[in-house]
């Protein structure tokens, strides 16, 4: 338990402008913008599309490190495929056409890459006409050229009528190792079937190898040298399910293939199969914090909920591997990402998203789970945006939202492009290079280019010291309520110590001993000649009065009719005691209400001045008059007396003032806490000859007090 000492002290604790701000201030912050991450991801740019419904990349052909744009769509005039080259300063620069057909809005139509490293990008773009399908070569800079044209690359089966392929993984290596790359890509038949293949274009010959053709779709090419430095290439695939084995293709589409192939484009093992449908073979490429270089293959299948990691030095040779068992409670499923990722200074291999969790893996099997802002479903690009010099992770969600994280997978933040116009998805997203500037994040869907930028967010930083901030100012707002409530505290004692001291006051200016000595000695003079009806009367009206000084001490206001009473009664005491010399009158408008409220004792004090002043020293009829009228919405109370005159009176007396000065009280406190302007108003009267014939005093209360009476 605590004492009276530990007790004092923790309440002096918890009433503390220090302690109380505390919660205040986290209640001010639940409400403000909270910027939950470092960075932040804004729309600079909102265009319509040059072109509808067309392709777009940014990529530096002329070598300055600021990008073009290459749009690549169909042209409705000349009713062929075109390219169109913008300057960095969205300046058109020139356009090229070609006899045949983009395939399709989804397919990525075109490349580029300085393939024979002179400084300036080529720009090879594919397109097809009837069952075949040719690449064309151009340069734009330094001079307009096109370098190949229309280069056969092969023909695709027809269905229906039509062809189906895309392009994709594109890639460039000197496979044959005489100084010159070729360009590497994936040619795939939809549902025309067939090639299936690796192809690759000798640019210094102009000339085209391909691989055998197979049933596996595949995907990821990815490339890596030998112990020999011959190059490598690793592909996998997944199961559209569209090439059966009855139909003598090799490597059916029903099944994952893990394959790889010789710098030839030969096979370099048998095809390792994922036998289950549906599933897939992810492949990527990874060197580990030794330098050592890796292939290695996801096998994931959605039967046995299974993911296996295989990392392989050469050829099919298979190092290590580990086995995932996806849980079948939950709730969400495995997302395959695959691709090598420097996190927290090692390298890593991103497999994916699983319960909520980035799953990274190294050789060594060794596994290490980061937490998910927000479900995602591609990996769009992995580029240094704000040119820190660091990597972040561009995502996108399945409700559409940019979803960037930095190169430690931390630190997420988003964009929701659902603000935006949207239409069919987004056919391309990339980085645009501005130079020495910001690098800037672009979207692209049929009808509108997008441009974001990825930068700190200074708010983040600053939220704290704004934190701090709030907190000091609510403390300093308790502190100067805590110290205002005192001060009123203090006034309120100070103006109840003022109505205490104007109360005794008032009970002992009431309390005259002239009046209480003159009461007693006539109720003493009525009882010794026996005259017991005045007597009796006599001390009913004294009773009245005395309950009446004493009813309601605690204020020092009273109702106008409760007023009128006392007074009532004090005149009948007088009138008692001057006999037939003194008469009264009490007179009412009859639409004054009653109950309105005026100082305690306003009127008394003002009839007993009178009496005291002016008419005690009088000879002959002593007249009093109080008139209560409503004037102009004001009530007016004037109390006259027929009396000697205040000069007089005040010679004869030797008034020190003391009853004028406690009525001026009176009202100075009654308007300070009521409100109300009271005035008093006193006019000297003379007879006909300028002699003193008394004194008329004019209380004036403002209007809103001064109602009138309901009927």
């Amino acid at each position: 338990m605590l004492n009276h000492k530990h007790k004092t002290l923790l309440l002096n604790i918890i009433a503390s402008p220090f302690f109380l701000a505390i919660p205040v201030t986290l209640l001010i912050i639940i409400f403000l913008p909270n910027p939950s991450s470092k960075y932040k991801i804004e729309l600079v740019s909102k265009q319509v599309a040059n072109k509808p419904e067309s392709n777009v990349q940014f990529c530096d052909l002329n070598g300055n490190g600021k990008d073009e744009r290459i749009i690549a769509y169909h042209n409705t005039v000349k009713k062929t495929a075109s390219i169109k080259v913008m300057t960095h300063d969205e300046i058109n620069y020139d356009a090229w056409n070609f006899n045949g057909y983009f395939q399709g809005q989804s397919s990525v139509n075109f490349y580029c890459t300085d393939i024979n490293e002179d400084g300036f990008t080529e720009i090879f773009a594919f397109y097809y006409r009837s069952d075949s399908v040719f690449m064309t070569v151009i340069q734009p800079y330094p001079d307009k050229k096109i370098i190949f044209k229309e280069k056969l690359i092969t023909t695709v089966w027809k269905r229906n009528g039509k062809i189906d392929y895309s392009i994709s993984n594109y890639n460039t290596e000197d496979l044959n190792r005489d100084g010159n790359k070729e360009l590497l890509f994936l040619l795939q038949a939809g549902y025309s079937l067939q090639p299936r293949m690796i192809v690759a274009y000798d640019f210094a010959k102009n000339s085209i190898s391909t691989s055998k053709s197979y049933g596996a779709y595949l995907t990821t090419l990815t490339l890596i040298k030998n112990k020999q430095s011959i190059p490598e290439l690793y592909v996998g695939s997944f199961t559209p399910a569209n090439i059966s084995d009855s139909m003598g293709i090799p490597y059916s589409d029903y099944y994952s293939w893990f394959l790889g192939f010789d710098s030839k484009l030969e096979l370099l093992f048998n095809p390792v199969k994922n036998v289950y449908y549906p599933s897939r073979v992810d492949v990527c490429k990874f060197e580990n914090d030794e330098g050592e270089q890796f292939i290695a293959a996801s096998f994931i299948n959605n039967i046995k909920k299974l993911l296996t990691i295989k990392f392989i030095k050469q050829g099919n040779e298979v190092i290590s591997f580990k086995e995932f068992v996806k849980s079948k409670k939950s709730k969400s499923g495995f997302v395959s990402l695959m691709r090598p990722v420097q996190t927290d200074g090692k390298n890593y291999i991103l497999l994916g998203i699983k319960n909520n969790q980035f799953i990274l893996i190294n050789e060594k099997l060794e596994i290490v789970k980061k937490d998910v802002y927000k479900a995602v479903y591609a990996l769009m690009n992995i580029a240094d945006l704000n040119k820190d010099g660091k990597k972040e992770f561009v995502f996108m969600s399945p409700d559409n939202e940019i979803v960037v994280y930095d190169n430690n997978l931390n630190n997420p933040t988003s964009f929701n492009t659902g603000l935006l116009p949207f239409s069919s998805g987004w056919l391309n997203s990339g980085i645009k290079h501005n130079g020495n500037e910001q690098n800037e994040l672009y979207l692209k869907n049929l009808h509108h280019l997008y441009l974001f930028t990825y930068n700190l967010n200074r708010l983040y930083y600053l939220k704290y010291p704004i934190w701090l901030l709030l907190y000091g100012l609510a403390v300093l707002i308790l502190w100067f309520a805590q110290r205002m409530q005192k001060i009123n505290l203090k006034r309120k004692q100070l103006i109840e110590d003022t109505i205490n001291n104007l109360q005794m006051r008032t009970i002992k200016s009431q309390m005259d001993p002239h009046f209480m000595f003159n009461v007693l000695n006539g109720l003493a003079h009525n009882v010794a000649v026996g005259n017991s009806k005045d007597a009796y009367n006599q001390i009913l009206r004294f009773s009245k009065l005395l309950r009446s000084l004493m009813k309601k001490t605690d204020r020092i206001d009273t109702s106008l009719s409760e007023e009128i009473e006392f007074i009532t009664s004090y005149l009948e005491l007088e009138k008692f005691r001057f006999k037939d010399q003194f008469e009264f009158d009490i007179h009412f408008d009859d639409q004054i209400d009653k109950t309105i409220r005026l100082p305690r004792m306003l009127i008394q004090l003002l009839v007993e001045n009178s009496i005291k002043h002016g008419l005690r020293n009088k000879t002959g009829i002593k007249k009093l008059k109080v008139s209560v009228s409503l004037n102009n919405n004001q009530l007016t109370i004037i109390v006259e007396d027929n009396g000697v005159g205040r000069e007089e009176a005040m010679q004869k007396t030797h008034d020190t003032g003391k009853g004028m000065k406690l009525i001026k009280d009176m009202i100075r406190l009654n308007r300070k806490l009521g409100g109300k302007q009271i005035t008093l108003n006193y006019t000297d009267l003379y007879d006909d000859s300028g002699n003193a014939a008394g004194t008329r005093v004019e209380v004036i209360v403002e209007s809103e007090t001064s109602k009138p009476r309901r009927r």
